[in-house]
């Protein structure tokens, strides 16, 4: 869902000896054979998804060890009023930025998925248009 990452993307699996990456939504891995992918990355792309159904997918894609590598936006946990404003915001957010939601927490989602965290950690990126869009989680996660 980010073509200018492509050519990058390519090269850092082609220098780690891996498959070359497909350029796929999540809505559209039902074409990818269950248990084939080595690594999914998504960078802002499962909030734009039906979270339950889009980790689905991406489990039954993935071979046992295969990881799934995100930066996504995610719920503010720091401040009750951050989070309070950001379901408030959510839908407005949703229509201006092509369905990206402010209101999930992927990572206790992911979780009580059932999905082994192997590493992760919370930012606030200064460069965020607002302080609303400004918490993002990064992580690796195994199903």
């Amino acid at each position: 869902e980010r073509p200018h990452l492509a050519p990058a993307l390519a090269a850092a699996a082609a220098a780690a000896g891996a498959s070359p990456p497909l350029n796929l939504s999540t809505s559209n891995l039902s074409a990818v054979a269950s248990e084939s992918v080595d690594a999914v990355v998504s960078l802002s792309a499962l909030c734009r998804s039906n979270l339950t159904a889009a980790l689905a997918e991406v489990r039954r894609v993935l071979k046992s060890n295969g990881r799934l590598v995100v930066f996504e936006p995610t719920l503010g946990l720091d401040s009750r009023s951050t989070r309070r404003l950001q379901v408030l915001a959510s839908p407005l957010h949703e229509a201006l930025t092509d369905g990206c939601r402010l209101d999930d927490d992927l990572a206790g989602l992911l979780e009580e998925g059932g999905w082994s965290r192997q590493s992760m950690a919370r930012h606030s990126l200064a460069a965020a248009r607002s302080w609303l869009t400004a918490p993002f989680v990064l992580g690796v996660w195994r199903p």
